[in-house]
């Protein structure tokens, strides 16, 4: 086949192409341009058509071309929302968003309501500090010390209260 009787039946082809490529994209400029892309890339693979039915090639090119297309869109969907959710992480791990913030600033303001007594074994235990470590760092009995972290506890569940229910 003669590259004139190659294109001549190419374009033949295109009101074929263009209803079968308006059936997979459902869309009418989408399947223009499934079209358009489906010639460039026929005629610019002339070379390679070995096949006799012209027909059954341009047809698989399209559907290769569109089925390309659609995964190469899925790949994008899933990149896009894990991005969106890794940055929704990371804001709300810094307090960049505004609630959270709030939040922030709401919880330390109870905190340092507590008296001195008990804001500072209490803030010990959640730097990591053993009952033990603290009884012996602030010099007072471990007994002493779990009160006092169970009395912090207690009065900042009941100042934070909306907190616990979210």
């Amino acid at each position: 086949m003669t590259a004139i009787e190659f294109k001549t039946n190419i374009v033949s082809l295109n009101p074929q192409l263009k209803l079968y490529a308006l059936r997979l994209t459902a869309n009418q400029e989408d399947a223009m341009d499934l079209c358009q892309d489906t010639l460039l890339k026929a005629i610019t693979y002339s070379a390679n058509f070995t096949h006799s039915n012209l027909k059954a090639w341009t047809f698989t090119i399209m559907k290769n071309i569109f089925i390309n297309a659609y995964r190469r869109k899925l790949k994008q969907r899933e990149w896009i929302l894990h991005e969106t959710k890794n940055q929704n992480a990371i804001a709300n791990s810094r307090g960049d968003n505004p609630i959270s913030l709030h939040t922030y600033n709401e919880i330390v303001e109870e905190f340092n309501k507590l008296h001195t007594s008990m804001r500072e074994p209490f803030k010990m235990y959640l730097d990591g500090f053993k009952y033990r470590e603290i009884a012996e760092h602030l010099d007072l009995p471990i007994g002493t010390i779990k009160s006092r972290i169970f009395q912090a506890r207690k009065f900042l569940m009941s100042n934070l209260r909306e907190f616990a229910q979210h």
